[in-house]
């Protein structure tokens, strides 16, 4: 096949090796076209994926409370920054002052200040506090809930699931 000066030539269908060797592929999902559904392959010649089904039978108590443990922190830390970033939104746009003014109008008086008793000081530490609060809270849930997992596990068996194993 031969190729004139300024003709179009496609680019090839199948992918080609990279520069490590390796093919790039897209991923199937599903079952894919290795073996058809119901068709059984020959032992040890499995296609390019493996189905395996697997069953969660148990969830160790303390590596539910790590994990609830964690993630109770990191939704302390993002409700201290939001707290922080929304009263800085409030002080530049204007918000407090707009409250004092209607504060002052409807109690008669201008000497009223949202800002005495809502300092960033005193609402960083309440959002702290309920921070803290609710990383307890998600900490002993995840702990009930494996707990709660592991009765219903014990008596129907667990939760049966199907992975695919494509080697690389």
């Amino acid at each position: 096949m031969s190729t004139a000066p300024g003709s179009y030539t496609p680019p090839p269908t199948t992918a080609g090796p990279t520069e490590s060797g390796r093919k790039f592929s897209i991923p199937k999902f599903g079952r894919g076209p290795s073996t058809p559904r119901g068709a059984k392959t020959p032992r040890g010649t499995d296609g390019p994926e493996r189905h395996v089904r697997l069953k969660l039978s148990y969830i160790d108590f303390w590596s539910a409370l790590k994990v609830s443990f964690l993630l109770g922190l990191a939704q302390a830390i993002v409700t201290v920054i939001a707290t922080f970033l929304l009263y800085m939104v409030f002080v530049q746009t204007g918000v407090f002052e707009t409250a004092n003014n209607v504060a002052g109008q409807v109690l008669g008086g201008n000497d009223f200040d949202v800002q005495s008793f809502a300092s960033m000081a005193q609402v960083l530490s309440f959002a702290g506090v309920v921070g803290i609060l609710n990383m307890v809270v998600i900490t002993v849930l995840g702990g009930v809930i494996a707990v709660i997992y592991n009765a219903c596990a014990r008596i129907v068996g667990g939760i049966q699931m199907g992975f695919i194993n494509v080697p690389d």
